[in-house]
């Protein structure tokens, strides 16, 4: 048995996809298309009623939702992978701020602005409204994040699962060229963990 995970190509679960991968850890993966994800999803109404991926079943057959969530447990499975740095380590306070951050703060806005209707119905100004303001704030959010990423990687010397984070969002609005000129340490933190031989791979399949 191993965990299955229910992915769209380009989407969030090719941050969970690059973590496996890095631990070299099995995993199924079911593709859905976009237009089976969401709140209206048929695959995924029975496991997550938000039809957001991704979403995992786990060997045990226990469903778990929210990347911050699975990369925490695949941690646990595969510590040598030291995809989290372990307790006690100088930058294990720093990971889990930054985790969350991302996860709760970075992720919501493209929750609220890649669908627009579904928060404010037909309205095409509206729409437009609010996916440019939930655009800029997630400027401003990946400005401040760029006075605290070090180098090679985000915490510095030690690689982790923030760096599979910024590899993929770097690839989202507003895109590789903005990250380059506004947020040149993440444009490079994203160059060098999809250059990973892992990564390079779970990259070239969600083309």
């Amino acid at each position: 048995m191993t965990d299955t995970l229910y992915a769209a190509k380009g989407g969030g679960s090719m941050i969970i996809e690059a973590a496996y991968a890095l631990a070299k850890r099995p995993l199924k993966i079911i593709d859905l298309e976009w237009g089976d994800t969401g709140w209206a999803s048929k695959s995924l109404k029975d496991l997550n009623p938000l039809g957001q991926v991704p979403t995992m079943v786990t060997e045990s057959g226990e469903v778990m939702t929210e990347s911050a969530a699975i990369i925490l447990r695949l941690n646990d499975l595969e510590p040598m992978a030291r995809l989290v740095p372990a307790p006690g380590h100088p930058t294990r306070n720093a990971f889990l701020r930054w985790l969350v951050f991302l996860a709760s703060a970075v992720y919501p806005t493209f929750t609220y602005g890649d669908v627009t209707d579904r928060w404010v119905g037909n309205d095409p100004g509206a729409q437009k409204a609010l996916r440019e303001s939930t655009d800029a704030h997630r400027k401003q959010l990946y400005s401040f994040l760029e006075t605290k990423a070090g180098s090679p990687w985000f915490l510095g010397d030690e690689f982790s699962a923030l760096d599979t984070y910024l590899c993929a969002m770097e690839k989202w609005r507003p895109g590789p060229d903005w990250f380059k000129a506004e947020c040149p340490k993440i444009s490079a933190i994203a160059k060098a963990t999809g250059a990973l031989p892992p990564v390079a791979t779970v990259l070239a399949r969600q083309r």
